[in-house]
């Protein structure tokens, strides 16, 4: 797909740089490709003549003096980036680039992604300065909307010069109109022929906006919009995705347009608040004070920026708003309904990340598109999860066989136990019911039984079952895949698959994940099957082997030696040692586990082809020699 990626040299940033009348803030660049834009001011716009450079001539060409002496015109070249004094504090560079190619060399320049479309951003109401080299099939398109979503900002857009030079559409009738109230052009050749990544000869308009809020609010104005209901804009939910991740239809609009409205709010209350405080300086100290520091009614009447103050409040108000929006939709019925704790958690761990992005109705499709898109990749992960949970919590849950591939982290597998595994630590509240953490290891367990049969809704799983009967008096409590008895006193809780079929469903997926089966059981020889079978009988003379072994590390677990994510050394030798037992345990009674097809049967194969082979016929010499080498 071509995206008109044509990334801006270094002569053209800097005069899109020179533009900014204002001090540098929160700058955003809609189609910032790889950052191109941002990467010049970095680096002090390497290469361009300090002639070309209006900030940088206007200093006297001298030294300064101090510990360390540096050309003030050297100096001066980085007034754009995060070195120059006056940066300090600025608040990031925010970036929207629809080529997801880019993203990583945007955050490498130390970018948040904002999206995807720049055409789908609702707000860029914390924005200082937005700098754009729009596509250019479109540019009068993206600075109106760049336009329409700052409040209190300045844009700097280059764009093809026939936009503004033949206004013949509507968008660039209305393009033109805003230059000529609010800013200028300049036009420019020849910017993307020399010392540019990507060549094109087009005539550049060089564009300057800077929009200003007309009155600083108008209360009945604003409540008359919020009475007129949803404001939402951008695509709805697809019905299919809402009922795979259970959601409502309406529930996106429904928080976008909470959202929308409590930004609306925030900007009102901001400014009132700084127009408050403004007047309250302009009175000056109240008498208590005046006598409590011994001053004259003239103290304390301090002037302030009205909108400078309005847009810090409001810069604050919008970034929690925005949290709680998000938040939103990460706790929503997606998370708490489908993923295990683990998986919750993991998203979760994003969120800051999730809370950079622009809140959208489009971008929060996007974010539940690509988690629907996932889920095949955030099962696995639970599935895995879960068994390592079992396993980890009791080595009596587990049985060990020797695996389908060996490598240096899964020496040897493991499997749940078919006839019964025990889960200890549970606890009960005072009334009977279960803790919150216990409900929610019952909940995973639900979940990923219910995902490897293929069940999608509620059924009668292990939550339920304990919330509907006496679970805490002993009594053993039958659910649609297990019966499970809870032990009060001990805090421990047994569960007995109903059938071998429902542990199997867990331990296949798991071995074959994780390379200790193969993906199916026919391609192992008899021996092998015959192991993995009987894996809890020949786990007892695999034991009794490893408290024989000399190399063993009996302070580290064999489970968590061969589940741990960070394997050491120490882990590793754990993981050969066992090995080494079970091939111990094997050569004894005789097992060589392996593929199907073992090495004579092919043979055996090769003979019996070679017998009903038909003679080879004399060599005529006419042939070409290739002939008999095919035939060979």
């Amino acid at each position: 797909m071509d995206f008109q990626f044509y990334p801006t040299g270094a002569h053209t940033a800097a005069r899109m740089w020179a533009k900014f009348k204002r001090p540098i803030g929160v700058v955003c660049d809609p189609s910032a490709g790889q950052g191109h834009l941002w990467m010049h001011a970095q680096n002090g716009f390497e290469g361009v003549p300090e002639e070309d450079l209006p900030w940088v001539v206007e200093l006297p060409d001298e030294e300064t003096q101090g510990r360390y002496s540096i050309r003030l015109r050297q100096r001066a070249r980085f007034k754009f980036s995060n070195e120059g004094e006056h940066r300090r504090g600025r608040k990031g560079f925010l970036a929207v680039e629809i080529d997801a190619q880019h993203h990583a060399a945007l955050r490498e320049l130390g970018a948040t992604v904002l999206g995807y479309d720049f055409m789908d951003i609702e707000s860029l109401a914390t924005v200082d300065q937005v700098i754009m080299n729009p596509p250019f099939a479109d540019g009068a398109k993206h600075v109106l909307h760049a336009w329409s979503r700052v409040y209190d900002a300045e844009i700097v857009a280059i764009v093809n010069a026939e936009t503004i030079r033949n206004p013949y559409s509507q968008e660039r009738k209305r393009l033109v109109e805003l230059i000529d109230l609010h800013g200028s052009v300049e036009y420019l050749h020849d910017q993307f022929t020399n010392n540019v990544d990507r060549k094109t000869d087009v005539e550049v308009a060089l564009i300057y906006l800077e929009k200003k809020p007309e009155a600083m609010f108008d209360m009945d104005a604003i409540l008359r919009g919020l009475k007129q209901g949803d404001n939402s804009r951008g695509p709805e939910i697809e019905p299919e995705m809402c009922n795979a991740l259970a959601l409502p239809e309406n529930f996106v609009s429904n928080v976008y347009r909470y959202f929308v409205r409590a930004v609306d709010t925030a900007r009102v209350a901001a400014e009132a608040t700084a127009i408050a405080v403004q007047a309250s300086n302009c009175l000056g100290l109240n008498l208590e004070a005046m006598q409590a520091k011994g001053v004259g009614n003239n103290a304390g009447r301090e002037s302030i920026s009205v909108r400078d103050t309005a847009n810090a409040r409001f810069q604050n108000a919008y970034r929690e708003l925005k949290k709680q929006a998000w938040a939103q939709i990460i706790r929503s019925s997606l998370l708490t309904n489908k993923l295990s704790n683990q998986a919750r958690r993991k998203v979760e761990a994003e969120a800051e990340a999730i809370y950079q992005l622009e809140f959208s109705v489009a971008n929060v499709h996007g974010f539940l598109s690509g988690l629907f898109a996932s889920m095949g990749d955030i099962y696995a992960d639970m599935v895995c999860g879960l068994f390592d949970n079992i396993v980890g919590r009791s080595n009596d849950n587990v049985a060990f066989y020797k695996t389908w591939k060996s490598n240096e982290r899964h020496r040897f597998g493991m499997r749940l136990k078919r006839t019964r595994f025990i889960i200890p630590n549970f606890s009960v509240t005072w009334g009977g019911s279960l803790c919150y953490e216990s409900e929610q290891f019952l909940a995973d367990i639900d979940k990923v039984f219910g995902y490897l049969h293929g069940v999608s809704e509620s059924y009668d799983g292990l939550v339920q079952a304990f919330n509907r009967a006496r679970s805490d008096q002993g009594d053993r409590i039958s659910t649609r895949y297990f019966d499970f008895r809870f032990y009060k006193g001990a805090g421990t809780m047994h569960f007995y698959p109903k059938s071998q079929e429902v542990i199997e469903k867990l331990n296949r997926f798991v071995g074959a994940r994780r390379q200790w089966l193969p993906d199916q059981m026919d391609q192992a020889n008899g021996d092998f099957n015959k192991q993995y079978d009987e894996a809890e009988t020949l786990t007892k003379k695999y034991d009794d082997a490893w408290k024989k072994s000399a190399s063993r590390r009996g302070y580290i677990s064999r489970v968590y030696a061969a589940t741990n994510e960070m394997q050491t050394d120490e882990h590793r030798e754990t993981c050969k040692s066992m090995a080494n037992c079970i091939d111990k345990v094997h050569e004894d009674l005789g097992l060589h586990c392996g593929p199907a097809l073992t090495a004579a049967a092919p043979v055996k194969a090769l003979e019996m082809a070679k017998e009903e082979a038909p003679k080879p016929q004399p060599k005529s010499y006419n042939e070409p020699e290739q002939l008999d080498l095919l035939a060979a």
